[in-house]
């Protein structure tokens, strides 16, 4: 047995920060997450890149940011030159057994080819597109059991359930805990676990599906959340009224306007249900590696690719419109297996983790990377912090997120045909800037919940702000740090 330790990513999709009992929600049911924070650092400012699944996926196995890898949208391919790299290789030349299981959403590659050597419950290729939860081997299991998913609708969904999910955005489940699809896929992991030489340290990921949309959930989580305990966000109450244009007219307002105050609460209490669900298979985690005497030579992350707007604003879901702090801000719990224990406010971004990692386990990883090792933060809520600040970015191609699967790349990015959304966040803003839309400043400390728009009377932050936005993209994106630095003198003019 190797004496290096091991480590375990287990991955939630579209998880907010504000989702576990450890982190302040009143309504949550995450037992073994929370037993998890007590015997871990928590990272209370941990940020995704881009509020989207591919891209700030492909950002955590790379390290770099979206503008760097390619993938600026669902299913836009990642860099040629990238296709065999990332933080797997690393730890693969390291002398490292390697599996990855569950939603990959790297679009352009495959598990295998990033220095994956083993993988399971891989989504299917569908058209170009990796589909997260369309698992060809879980529906042919699932429909050996006698259930039957719709075959031209790329999630698991019964008849019934698409019947349910027609009426409102949230439905129990036709098909049971037993046969679900989360349970099946923590089955696969530990059988792949199972299979790992005895002879190394490994590196392992459970990248779950849950608590992304739909909001389908399976008995007894669908009751599970206590409705009396939900708490609904502050700014559900001001709605979209203060948002720019394209927030107010996309359809991430217009799919949820009708819903009551109980149907809302009704709809967080099942995206709550899934992230019990996806609790519970963490606890089936820990208990394998716990009963097989590897769980004390582990390092553990948990964490999400991004969040859920879930009411905020009388939003939901995640996108290019949505730099809100539902949407980009993600849980991070990180555990050494030394017993190191703190909380830490210090800014990170998903593009870190993988450097952090690699350093926690001794491992040398040399590609070009944007990500920052965040490794003696971890247990110590002393030491330096490594950003003053994170940013998140997003553009559109010709107006599509996705395209076809067909490939964009940053240089190629022109203004008017594109557009493009940057956003920092710092320790006091939040700032936001819309290449066709008005810009956003927000003082957290007054308005925490993002309400209240104060870029045309705070130009100075403005123009500060645009400025490190500017500096940030220019290396790539010469021709978008040029607008935003013209949006500076129009915004201090229009103080006047």
């Amino acid at each position: 047995m190797s004496d290096r330790l091991n480590v375990l990513v287990v991955m939630a999709d579209e998880q907010s920060w504000n989702t576990l009992g450890c982190t302040g929600n009143p309504a949550a049911q995450t037992p073994y997450l929370d037993a998890l924070a007590g015997e871990s650092t928590v990272f209370d400012a941990c940020y995704t890149p881009f509020p989207l699944c591919c891209p700030a996926r492909t950002s955590l196995w790379t390290g770099l940011m979206p503008r760097h890898h390619g993938v600026l949208g669902n299913w836009r391919p990642i860099e040629p030159r990238l296709r065999s790299a990332g933080v797997a290789q690393a730890f693969a030349a390291a002398g490292y057994h390697t599996h990855y299981n569950g939603k990959w959403h790297v679009p352009g590659t495959t598990p295998g080819q990033m220095g994956w050597a083993d993988s399971s419950a891989i989504p299917a290729v569908l058209r170009g597109q990796d589909r997260g939860r369309y698992i060809e081997d879980y529906r042919s299991w699932a429909g050996k059991r006698g259930y039957t998913f719709d075959p031209d609708h790329i999630e698991n969904l019964t008849t019934r359930d698409l019947a349910a999910l027609g009426e409102k955005p949230y439905a129990t489940s036709s098909v049971p805990l037993d046969s679900f699809l989360e349970t099946w896929q923590c089955d696969t992991f530990l059988e792949g676990l199972d299979q790992r030489p005895a002879d190394k340290p490994w590196l392992a990921v459970c990248s779950m599906n849950a608590p992304h949309f739909p909001m389908l959930v399976p008995s007894p989580y669908d009751e599970l959340i206590d409705r009396d305990r939900v708490r609904l966000p502050e700014s559900w109450s001001t709605g979209t009224a203060t948002k720019p244009r394209e927030v107010r007219d996309s359809h991430f307002a217009r799919d949820f306007e009708n819903l009551t105050e109980q149907e809302w609460i009704e709809v967080t209490s099942h995206y709550l249900g899934l992230c019990a669900l996806v609790d519970a298979q963490f606890g089936r985690i820990r208990q394998y590696l716990e009963d097989a005497g590897e769980w004390d030579r582990t390092v553990v992350v948990f964490t999400s690719d991004h969040g859920d707007l879930m009411g905020a604003h009388r939003l939901m879901e995640k996108g290019h419109f949505l730099h809100y702090e539902e949407d980009l801000r993600v849980p991070l719990i990180v555990r050494h297996p030394d017993g190191r224990q703190s909380r830490n406010a210090n800014f990170v971004s998903l593009v870190d983790v993988g450097a952090t990692i690699s350093e926690l386990a001794g491992v040398t990883w040399d590609e070009p990377q944007d990500g920052f090792s965040f490794a003696a933060m971890v247990g110590d809520d002393r030491a330096a912090p490594i950003r003053e600040y994170v940013t998140a970015e997003t553009m559109l191609h010709d107006g599509r997120p996705g395209g076809n699967g067909d490939p964009f790349h940053a240089k190629h990015w022109q203004y008017p045909r594109d557009s493009l959304n940057l956003s920092v966040r710092t320790a006091d803003h939040r700032y936001v800037f819309r290449s066709h839309d008005e810009a956003e400043l927000y003082d957290l400390a007054a308005d925490p919940w993002e309400q209240h728009n104060v870029a045309t009377a705070e130009t100075a932050t403005v123009a500060q702000l645009a400025e490190l936005l500017a500096n940030e993209v220019s290396d790539v994106l010469p021709e978008a740090a040029a607008l935003v630095r013209k949006s500076i003198p129009a915004t201090q003019a229009s103080k006047g």
